[in-house]
């Protein structure tokens, strides 16, 4: 008869250390942060619905601003993200709109736009916005470089103006001097 109650208190035994090692691996797990908690750390600010002015002392007759949906700053590595950026930049002469459905900037300088880049600049005339555009650039992914005055993609660019529609693959462009050069791939269709 002792044998059988000394296989009973083994297995209760036994129980006990699984219950105990249950409960252990659940506090465990419960401690580690959860993966929603790690991207919060990533950021040191955020802000939803946010607009930007860049407004230059030098340069009066220029502005920048951008419009996001979500932004995400981390001040140690200078990496910004942000949902649905659209950035306008005004010149005398111009108005460009671009618009993506992401981006980030690291270092703060060239910001990366990915998702339905889409570039739209209207001339100006007397101070009054043109209500078409002259030239609309599309493209998936874009490097926009203020600092250089450039813009920079690897991908299938669609450039539409007046009269004519442009695609090629891969684009350079100098918007100081209004030059671009598509770099393969060039077809055109013209229209009268």
């Amino acid at each position: 008869m002792r044998l059988p109650s000394l296989r009973i208190s083994i297995f209760t035994l036994a129980l006990g250390l699984v219950a105990l090692w249950v409960i252990n691996q659940k506090e465990h797990t419960s401690a580690t942060p959860s993966h929603t908690d790690k991207a919060t750390e990533l950021y040191h600010w955020s802000a939803t619905q946010s607009t930007t002015w860049e407004l230059s002392r030098d340069q009066p007759k220029k502005q920048n601003a951008m419009q996001t949906a979500t932004w995400h700053y981390n001040e140690t590595t200078k990496l910004s993200q942000f949902t649905q950026p659209i950035i306008t930049l005004t010149t005398p002469a111009t108005i460009t709109v671009v618009r993506s459905n992401f981006g980030q900037t690291l270092n703060d300088e060239a910001i990366q736009l990915s998702g339905d880049v889409q570039i739209t600049q209207y001339s100006l005339t007397n101070n009054k916005k043109n209500t078409h555009p002259s030239t609309t650039l599309t493209t998936q992914n874009l490097t926009y470089n203020a600092n250089q005055a450039e813009l920079l993609s690897r991908d299938t660019i669609t450039l539409t103006q007046t009269g004519s529609v442009t695609t090629g693959v891969g684009l350079h462009a100098d918007l100081e001097s209004g030059q671009f050069q598509l770099m393969s791939n060039v077809k055109s269709t013209y229209q009268q």
